[in-house]
């Protein structure tokens, strides 16, 4: 009996395995017992990863979340905790990227004070780029990279026309500004 709940059985707690099995089983109270016996930890361990307090007990909040969307997925036979810092760190690489800066590759705004001949080495440049992008990338990144950053559409935006999901999308532009700025590195080490 004690292997089964694990070493908190000797000091009469309930393994959170054994609760995360119970809470497979729809016991709510297991899932709350849960969520207090690991939410220091987990926010401690967020909030380590982002060095920001608030922003970890947002993303511990998510963790949670998706844990219990997941519980289902949990096999009870190994341990919870791996399971669910699992979910807290792809929680926080998520977040981070998704607060990444990016470079907008979009040269055709016009700025108000700028003078015919600036206003045409920028169109020219901005041509430039799009062919540069059009020859170095697949046609999907392509397509995505223009849809999103040259006619500005939104990500959701951009996915309903490639007919694709947002995640396909999201993962085509960042291939694509990636092998887009190596290719531009490579030119500016050329002679």
């Amino acid at each position: 009996m004690i292997e089964e709940f694990g070493s908190n059985a000797r000091s009469g707690e309930i393994s959170a395995e054994e609760l995360a099995r119970q809470c497979q089983k729809g016991c709510r109270e297991s899932f709350e017992r849960l969520v207090r016996r690991f939410d220091q930890p987990v926010l401690r361990f967020l909030d380590t990863m982002v060095n920001n307090r608030q922003d970890a007990e947002d993303l511990a909040q998510d963790t949670f979340v998706k844990a219990y969307k997941n519980i289902h997925r949990f096999n009870p036979e190994y341990k919870f905790a791996p399971w669910l810092f699992t979910i807290a760190k792809r929680t926080a690489m998520n977040h981070y990227r998704a607060s990444r800066p990016t470079i907008p590759l979009n040269f055709d705004q016009e700025a108000d004070e700028q003078s015919p001949a600036a206003m045409l080495e920028q169109k020219e440049r901005a041509e430039g780029l799009w062919n540069k992008a059009k020859r170095c990338l697949k046609p999907s990144q392509y397509r995505a990279l223009r849809l999103r950053y040259g006619e500005e559409l939104s990500i959701a935006e951009t996915a309903a026309a490639m007919q694709t999901k947002e995640i396909r999308v999201r993962v085509l532009l960042h291939r694509a500004r990636k092998q887009l700025a190596k290719h531009l590195d490579d030119d500016r080490i050329q002679p």
